[in-house]
Parts: structure tokens; sequence; C-alpha cells
């Protein structure tokens, strides 16, 4: 699969474990956790477009969520829980 850019895109299994790896460091961080991810994302450049894209969907889902609350006309009360 190909982005357009010269750069193959990771694969599923690829994209897999960068979600699977970002939610072990994420829920409960540890030396062991980061190593891990460290060694990974060294295998293979495209380990770093994988997790590149699970931080985006990620931050993307984050924000998807905040939208409904930040919406919220001002000086209504309406608050972030």
């Amino acid at each position: 699969m190909s982005r357009g850019d010269g750069h193959d895109a990771p694969s599923d299994r690829a994209r897999r474990m960068a979600w699977t790896l970002f939610c072990r460091m994420h829920d409960a961080p540890s030396a062991a956790s980061a190593e891990r991810l460290v060694r990974w994302l060294g295998e293979d450049a495209r380990n770093v477009q994988a997790l590149d894209d699970a931080l985006t969907v990620w931050a993307l889902a984050g924000a998807a969520l905040l939208k409904p609350a930040l919406d919220g006309e001002p000086g209504q009360g309406r608050m972030l829980q």
C-alpha cells in the first residue's frame, strides 16, 4: 500500500501493534513498555508512521468527544467534566 509519496504505508499488523503498544504506555506506563515501544519503532520506519497514525486517531477521537462541550454558548455555564 502506498501513501503516494514514494513510501510504503504501514501494514494493518503494524497499525494494530502501534495501537497495542500505545495503549500499554497510556494505561500502565513502565520502563519495560517504553523500551518495547522504542525497540519496535527502530525495527522499521513504517512503524513510526503506524504509531503516528494511532496517535492521530487518539487525538481526533478526543477532539470529537470534547467538541460538543466546547460548542456551548459562552456564559451558559456549560463545563467539561
